[in-house]
């Protein structure tokens, strides 16, 4: 009797093994690890779904990006217009750093969509960095209206331009005239004249210079050098050297001074749902943090409008033949970069602004790289971008409100 109750327990036992190790297998099929979708959203490549762009997943999840189809189709495409060797476009919301837009080109791999262009410093900042020198100028005391008299430095700055020549000093010109201009020798001689290398350090600093964006795809950072003799550093304040941005970054930095001042982190993705659909944790974002004193940031964004009314954006901007803006009346912020540099050996075209300039809804940054200077400009790029935006109303509340 004792031998049956045994055998009968040792089956028992042996049913309960079978069915325990049957059980966590199959549960574990139904429970997979969810696929990486860092890794996954690297490439973006995504389709469009109802509306949106989703990037698919190798578990049958998705990531549902922040991109707007119809500004990602125009970003690529106004790229492969264009047609630089290289070059990259984004468009960000202002409110919340929702990335719109997010596209880069290399002529070598045309037709790709090479994200890295967008979001690593590959190229100067040129004279974007003016922006950067003349928040520092005006937190060091000074306006928009502020006078300097000089001459020469569209091209380049010397040494004598940082002196001064009253025989030759024929023109007195405010910072914004600068700013809104591009006249390298006003910005080079006023950072000289006010700011050190710690005060032009502590600015770029304070829009993210040194620091690799916050963001889901790998960023790199923006870099600034700053060297100790006078005509250096006043070149470095000017935009000729020492700096590189990215074009995530520089929609950042348009993004900070539309937002009086307040830097958020851009982000790409919306959510995230595994292959059993289940919405899957995301990293809190971080709150805004102030970057620029408020009123040095509405000083700025007013001198930035000038830019395109007036400025080295002009042509971009205003009908030469009726003078009327080409966005049905919009005012746009924003600032021309133009540079020849090195590493790599291109021609830079940068425009980095927000818009609507009265009431800011999104900012953006178009780089474009070239063997040679070009009638393509990045401020038509943008000015193309922006005309996408305004004529999609599900996009734009401004549209609806009119």
């Amino acid at each position: 009797m004792r031998r049956v109750r045994v055998s009968r327990r040792l089956s028992a036992l042996a049913t309960i093994v079978v069915v325990a190790s049957i059980v966590p297998a199959s549960l574990a099929l139904r429970s997979k690890p969810p696929a990486d979708w860092r890794a996954a959203i690297r490439t973006l490549q995504p389709r469009a779904e109802a509306g949106r762009l989703v990037q698919p997943l190798s578990d049958g999840g998705r990531v549902e990006l922040t991109l707007i189809p119809e500004l990602q189709r125009a970003a690529e495409r106004l790229l492969a217009e264009a047609d630089p060797i290289q070059g990259s476009a984004v468009m960000v919301s202002i409110h919340d750093g929702r990335v719109l837009a997010l596209a880069g080109r290399n002529r070598a791999t045309a037709g790709t969509n090479d994200p890295s262009l967008a979001t690593t410093a590959w190229a100067p900042a040129a004279s974007v960095f003016k922006l950067v020198t003349t928040a520092a100028l005006l937190d060091a005391g000074l306006h928009a209206d502020t006078r300097v008299c000089y001459h020469g430095g569209v091209h380049s700055v010397e040494a004598d331009n940082l002196e001064d020549h009253p025989a030759a000093d024929g023109r007195c010109k405010s910072l914004g005239y600068g700013l809104a201009k591009s006249q390298n020798a006003i910005i080079a001689r006023l950072a000289h004249d006010y700011l050190d290398p710690a005060a032009l350090e502590r600015s770029a600093t304070a829009f993210g210079f040194g620091t690799a964006p916050a963001f889901e795809l790998p960023t790199a950072a923006s870099t600034l050098t700053l060297p100790a003799d006078g005509l250096g550093f006043a070149r470095t304040a000017a935009g000729f050297w020492n700096s590189k941005l990215s074009a995530l970054h520089g929609a950042m930095v348009a993004a900070t001074i539309a937002r009086g001042g307040e830097s958020v982190d851009p982000r790409l993705v919306e959510r995230v749902l595994d292959g059993n659909g289940r919405v899957m944790p995301l990293p809190a974002a971080a709150a805004p943090r102030r970057a620029l004193d408020a009123d040095t940031a509405r000083e700025l964004g007013l001198m930035m409008v000038g830019t395109t009314e007036w400025g080295s954006a002009t042509r971009a901007f205003r009908d030469p033949s009726t003078h009327r803006r080409r966005l049905a009346g919009v005012r746009v912020a924003g600032k021309t970069g133009t540079l020849t540099g090195k590493d790599p050996a291109l021609a830079y075209s940068w425009f980095v602004g927000f818009a609507p300039a009265d009431k800011p809804e999104v900012a953006f940054a178009v780089l474009l790289g070239r063997a040679d200077e070009a009638d393509i400009r990045a401020a038509e790029v943008a000015r193309a971008l922006l005309a996408t935006w305004l004529t999609t109303e599900s996009i734009s509340p401004l549209v609806a409100a009119r």
